[in-house]
């Protein structure tokens, strides 16, 4: 799976870096295909390599078509430039907007350079600075997925709609 160091930590036997933007990508994939009912995504912008694939857009269409209560939630901060260069996200969110929902930070939400994507509260993905292309990933750790659900769920109360993205409220 590319650049990938095992990273030793008594905590978590689990985690480890993911170093290229290859080896994100895959883990992206790799945490989607995980997913059995939620996803969170918050990202300042989505990356198209990492989101705006095949791989990626199959797996939330199952996990969205696969049953209720299934939630894809993906904040961004910079809503114009997200649905311009993914696309199939954006189809995706408009064909099934009941399970998948894009969403902008308000104004004066502040400024963020992570991206972290948070499946099932059971693990997590996390890129601290989203121009470095590396991220610590942990596809079992819902002891620390906590505080990450926390904070994605403190930005989304602070979210709008963005602005030409219509959706079609069709999926149920």
């Amino acid at each position: 799976m590319g650049n990938e160091e095992k990273q030793t930590d008594a905590e978590s036997d689990s985690r480890f870096r993911a170093s290229g933007r290859e080896a994100i990508k895959e883990n992206v994939a790799a945490a989607f295909e995980q997913a059995r009912h939620n996803i969170a995504i918050f990202s300042p912008v989505l990356d198209a390599n990492y989101f705006n694939n095949s791989r990626v857009i199959d797996a939330l269409a199952k996990l969205c078509t696969g049953g209720r209560p299934n939630r894809v939630r993906i904040l961004v901060q910079r809503g114009d430039e997200t649905i311009r260069h993914n696309g199939r996200i954006t189809d995706l969110a408009q064909r099934l907007s009941d399970f998948v929902e894009l969403k902008q930070l308000g104004e004066g939400a502040g400024s963020y350079s992570e991206m972290f994507i948070v499946i099932d509260r059971d693990g997590y993905l996390r890129q601290p600075d989203s121009e470095k292309a590396e991220c610590l990933v942990d596809f079992s750790a819902s002891h620390e997925v906590g505080a990450l659900s926390q904070k994605f769920e403190k930005l989304w109360e602070r979210s709008e709609a963005i602005p030409g993205l219509h959706v079609l409220g069709l999926g149920r």
